[in-house]
């Protein structure tokens, strides 16, 4: 797997160049949104959040240095966005099980980056952790008459990151 790779010269260009397909996406969901064309925005939502993502993963992956941890600040709360959009698509389009759903992955993909051995990505990461937990808490309140994603929700909010699954 390649990692991107960042020169300090020239870093927020090159994490802005790297961010821009999940940007257009981005915009692109929100015009389809405030248009109200859900399943268009839901598309471009689902792929912005992909990228972001895959980028975040990628960069937490590599080799720790400021133009890394430069990226992760870009990329963690471009992450938080996309699936926070992405969820804030499917309530519009009554589906509450797919958004709690993205509400609940984001905060537990951020759950194991709060392991990550280097503090500064734990400090950038914990602020954003935050957000999710409230939003999952806000969403809880909301639908507060769906047992099963209020369920769900608790799960979330009480998961640890050393809960691992047995493949067998």
């Amino acid at each position: 797997m390649s990692h991107p790779q960042f020169h300090s010269s020239n870093k927020l260009s090159q994490v802005e160049q790297v961010l821009s397909p999940w940007q257009a996406n981005i915009i692109a969901g929100n015009t389809a949104f405030e248009r109200g064309a859900l399943i268009e925005a839901r598309d471009k939502y689902t792929t912005a959040h992909t990228l972001a993502a895959r980028l975040l993963s990628q960069f937490s992956q590599a080799k720790i240095c400021q133009s890394v941890i430069s990226a992760i600040e870009h990329c963690c709360p471009a992450f938080v966005v996309a699936a926070h959009n992405l969820a804030d698509t499917y309530r519009a389009m009554n589906q509450a099980e797919q958004a709690c759903q993205c509400l609940c992955d984001v905060h537990i993909s951020l759950s194991h980056l709060l392991q990550h051995p280097c503090d500064t990505v734990r400090t950038v990461v914990v602020h954003h952790h935050h957000k999710t937990y409230t939003e999952l808490v806000q969403f809880a309140k909301l639908h507060s008459h769906y047992p099963q994603l209020i369920e769900q929700i608790n799960q979330t909010l009480s998961y640890t990151p050393d809960q691992t699954a047995t493949v067998h």
